[in-house]
């Protein structure tokens, strides 16, 4: 018989945790992390880090929060986001990615990791993101409309970024015509299920009706999708954000869509998701507070400053007001779901060793704080321009 006494005690803590974080206004995924830090290897040792339970828990966490993900990703602001919204997410990709990659290399690592921490660095959380536009109600200013465009547009280079760094990890070396060949079909499978997910949606309500089994279908996608991205070569992830793409709320029966989207946010972030990031702590390892204290530091200052000056060039070529240039800077100075997930992927293939891991989870914490405290300011001063 399985022994749920791991899970139930992972639960009542991150449940705790995540309490603490919302009312200290803090994204609560973190307050997760920190629950499986106490109870895990870290301090207080009460969870077996090798219980299967938790291991397979975990996995469907990768799956539903990535699902959820293109829940919330609305294609229509994808697929008409402005000219100034992709520049700035370039900006504020690239800068970051080609930061992080460099300073990798400069301390030692090879251009495998270098890449892959670079990836990490390079993505936007658009949940967090939007919670900070509305908590300072100006989710339907320029400003939101141009971050949240941008970052995600970001998410889906990291996207296409991150099977890149797969490919590049499977090969052991950078090959030009490989390299160009999963390019294509990443970009490929993205442009084909977007534009069909475009088409198709609006016949949905043909197929999902009220009562009808709208949720089951909505799984079946994600694992069919999902199974499509691993046989081209790709990250089942990629599918699963992908199937989120189809069901739209605007095409479909409100009502319908309330119900999808409420049982998959409840399945994402009320057990499968939290058990994902509280286990992510096990894998943390402190000692690089002591063994790469500078690389650390390093990565967070590339982290931040990059993501601020690459959207901040272009917000300026853009003749963006300085004040709203540094808003946007720092609405994509958000890390979350996406940034988590890629990491501890990385970390099960070998491309990533727990150091780089540990520095990773570090910097989507403090890059994530700053943003929030540093945001309130930008935002008074915003609102009395």
């Amino acid at each position: 018989m399985i022994d749920f006494t791991d899970l139930l005690i992972l639960m009542v803590v991150i449940w705790t945790a995540g309490k603490i974080f919302r009312f200290l206004n803090l994204p609560v995924i973190f307050g997760e992390l920190i629950g499986g830090i106490i109870v895990g290897p870290v301090i207080f040792n009460l969870v077996h880090i090798d219980s299967e339970l938790i291991k397979v828990v975990a996995e469907f966490g990768i799956f539903f929060l990535m699902l959820h993900s293109g829940l919330e990703t609305n294609p229509d602001r994808l697929l008409k986001a402005g000219k100034k919204s992709i520049m700035i997410a370039f900006g504020g990709a690239l800068l970051p990615f080609f930061g992080g990659y460099l300073t990798s290399i400069l301390f030692g690592y090879p251009p495998v990791t270098a890449f892959f921490v670079g990836m990490g660095i390079s993505i936007s959380a658009i949940a967090i993101g939007a919670r900070l536009f509305k908590d300072h109600n100006m989710l339907n200013s320029q400003v939101a409309n141009f971050s949240l465009g941008a970052a995600i547009i970001d998410d889906i280079i990291a996207l296409i970024l991150f099977s890149l760094a797969l490919n590049f990890a499977e090969k052991g070396v950078v090959e030009f015509v490989p390299i160009i060949y999963m390019l294509v079909k990443v970009i490929a499978f993205f442009v084909i299920v977007i534009w069909g997910g475009n088409k198709i949606s609006p016949h949905m309500n043909r197929v999902i009706q009220f009562r009808n089994k709208g949720f089951t279908l909505t799984l079946i996608m994600a694992l069919l999708l999902g199974l499509i991205a691993e046989a081209i070569g790709l990250h089942m992830i990629i599918g699963a954000f992908l199937a989120g793409l189809f069901i739209r709320g605007e095409v479909l029966d409100k009502r319908v869509f309330a119900k999808i989207e409420d049982r998959i946010y409840g399945m994402s972030y009320s057990f499968f998701g939290p058990i994902f990031f509280a286990s992510l702590a096990f894998h943390l390892d402190f000692n690089a507070f002591f063994e790469t204290p500078y690389f650390m530091l390093a990565i967070v200052l590339v982290a931040i400053f990059g993501k601020m000056i690459g959207s901040g060039i272009i917000t300026g070529i853009l003749k963006m007001k300085p004040m709203e240039s540094l808003a946007v800077g720092l609405a994509l100075n958000n890390r979350g779901a996406v940034e988590l997930i890629v990491a501890s992927i990385g970390l099960q293939m070998g491309i990533i060793d727990k150091n780089i891991f540990s520095i990773l989870v570090i910097m989507a914490f403090v890059t994530t704080v700053f943003s929030i405290v540093a945001f309130q300011p930008v935002a008074k001063r915003l609102k009395t321009d």
